[in-house]
């Protein structure tokens, strides 16, 4: 189990894992450049060039170069696997070779591991040589809140390493004798409440420092790793959605749902589903802090109620899509609402490009809006609500009016996006047979608010015969036929679906099977087809709970 940044993580049933030695560093590279725009995890051993000591860390691939003589990989701290701690490791780590002397480590074995997930990080990292590159990209995205900056290098004055971590407030590039020389200034606050906060200037190793700097203050960039978007980061959960003892009521008293409590965790898709009146929107509405309630919401750790905290966490898609500009392009449309998320035009665009792409509707990019096809607005609908890399996506009846075959595209759509960007989606639906797309399933009904809760597999197993019955087809319908069947002896109840009727019951199904045969053929009733042990569907289930025929259960 890797310990991710926010949460612990299981590893995804599906991953690509490469194995290379350390004197293998350029193959590791060249596996690492044919996968470019995914997000990989690696498990590094070797040996620590300074202290000489054996190391073992997983971690995130941040960047990866190869050059002449230069080949490093350099890695975002996840989990230190070492038995003895006897100093810490640097959050971010560079990784050469067997016999490498110019990074942190030279591994002597690097696993590399494609969980097949797209790479949405913004994160950046740079040599100190590279700092000129880092002041014009930190330049060019102007954000109006401060950006992360961690610097690890030696202070000016005596040459001792220095690690610094504080907030960019200035990055120049400025006149020099030979070239032009870049500097980053960054405001660095002291741990725990003594001091006044400091600005150090950091330049590059060639940089010839003037004299009206502060030799104490000035550190030569050896690795700069930059978070842009820092302000977005959740603290670490468990759950990415979870309620506990939801309720929401209106002013006489009424309460829309009551003890409303299940979670799921992160990468996973949950299918809400109930009849009209049972709270299925209300209860995404309490989640995200659009209405009042009592109890526990929370969305990436965050309660829902911070609502300028908690809306970076989470992207929302209504049924009804008049809310977008019809004489807005896609690409407009996307720019225009993804700027309440204080992202930069310029990201935005490049962000916006890319999911019109991912979606299959770049060509329709310049069109207006009010000209793309139901199915086509609905992708840029998703799209408005991906632009900030939600940690949730929630949709209210997406597939509401959409025929069967549309329906079932939408929802091939929708789990390309759970798989290749991570995102965890709730789908509220009015259809029980799209729960099965899901991991998890939620079941609401008029009064009673949550009747349910699990995946699709335990949900159906909770149904007698852990969901197996008795499967009969008529040669044509008849609706006498399930009641016939109802008086059979050992059967619970029967689900009729037109010419198909299932029949539950504890009892042995080829017992069970020849005695409602044999009723049917008493009534003149003929039969086409019978199978022993049938497979109960969502439908199925969701019928005999809101029937009362079944007790629903709530996985914990």
């Amino acid at each position: 189990m890797f310990q991710d940044t926010q949460t612990s993580v299981e590893i995804p049933r599906f991953v690509e894992e490469a194995h290379f030695s350390g004197n293998r560093i350029a193959d590791a590279v060249d596996w690492l450049l044919a996968r470019n725009d995914r997000e990989i995890h690696c498990d590094i051993q070797g040996t620590h060039v300074q202290t000489k000591k054996d190391v073992r860390f997983r971690g995130k691939i941040l960047k990866f170069k190869k050059g002449v003589r230069a080949r490093w990989i350099a890695v975002l701290v996840e989990e230190d696997l070492r038995r003895r701690k006897t100093e810490e490791l640097d959050f971010v780590l560079t990784v050469g070779g067997e016999k490498a002397t110019n990074t942190d480590i030279a591994a002597s074995e690097i696993t590399l591991l494609n969980y097949l997930k797209r790479n949405l990080s913004d994160d950046l990292y740079y040599e100190g040589r590279d700092l000129q590159q880092a002041v014009k990209d930190v330049s060019k995205m102007k954000s109006s809140h401060q950006m992360k900056c961690t610097v690890w290098g030696k202070r000016a004055s005596d040459r001792l390493p220095i690690m610094i971590s504080g907030t960019i407030v200035a990055a120049e590039i400025e006149p020099a004798p030979i070239l032009p020389e870049g500097y980053l200034e960054i405001r660095v606050k002291p741990e725990g409440t003594v001091g006044d906060p400091k600005i150090f200037r950091v330049i590059e190793p060639q940089f010839l420092f003037s004299t009206k700097s502060n030799p104490n203050l000035t550190v030569i960039a050896e690795k700069v790793y930059i978070q842009p978007f820092v302000w977005q980061e959740a603290p670490a959960f468990r759950n990415v959605l979870e309620a506990r003892n939801l309720t929401v009521k209106i002013r006489s008293g009424k309460k829309l749902i009551e003890n409303v409590s299940f979670a799921i965790k992160e990468g996973e898709m949950l299918a809400i589903i109930g009849e009209s009146g049972a709270g299925k929107s209300t209860t995404i509405k309490a989640l995200i802090g659009d209405i009042p309630s009592t109890g526990v919401a929370r969305i990436a750790g965050i309660d829902s109620r911070q609502k300028k905290k908690v809306r970076y966490f989470f992207g929302y898609c209504p049924q009804d899509l008049s809310y977008m500009y019809e004489t807005f392009t896609p690409l407009e449309n996307i720019i225009a609402f993804g700027k309440q998320y204080d992202i930069p035009e310029w990201e935005l665009i490049k962000r916006a490009r890319q999911l019109l792409k991912d979606f299959n509707i770049l060509e329709k990019g310049g069109n207006k809006t009010k000209e793309l096809s139901g199915g086509q607005q609905r992708r840029v609908s998703i799209a408005i609500a991906l632009v900030h890399r939600p940690k949730v996506l929630l949709m209210d009846e997406p597939t509401s009016g959409l025929d069967p075959d549309n329906r079932n595209e939408l929802w091939h759509f929708l789990d390309y996006i759970n798989q290749e960007y991570g995102t965890s989606i709730v789908v509220v639906t009015h259809y029980p047979a799209e729960a099965e797309f899901c991991d998890k399933v939620a079941v609401f009904m008029r009064g009673k608010s949550l009747v349910a809760f699990g995946s699709p597999t335990k949900l159906k197993e909770s149904m007698p015969s852990r969901g197996f019955a008795v499967g009969i087809v008529l040669e044509e319908v008849n609706p006498k036929a399930r009641k016939i069947l109802e008086q059979v002896k050992g059967v619970q109840f029967v689900l009729q679906r037109g010419e198909l009727l299932k029949v539950f019951t504890e009892e042995p199904l080829q017992v069970i099977a020849e005695r409602c045969v044999a009723a049917l053929k008493e009534k003149d009733i003929p039969v086409k087809i019978v199978k022993t042990k049938a497979v109960a569907d969502m439908v199925d289930y969701y019928i005999a709970i809101t029937r009362g025929l079944i007790t629903g259960i709530i996985e914990k």
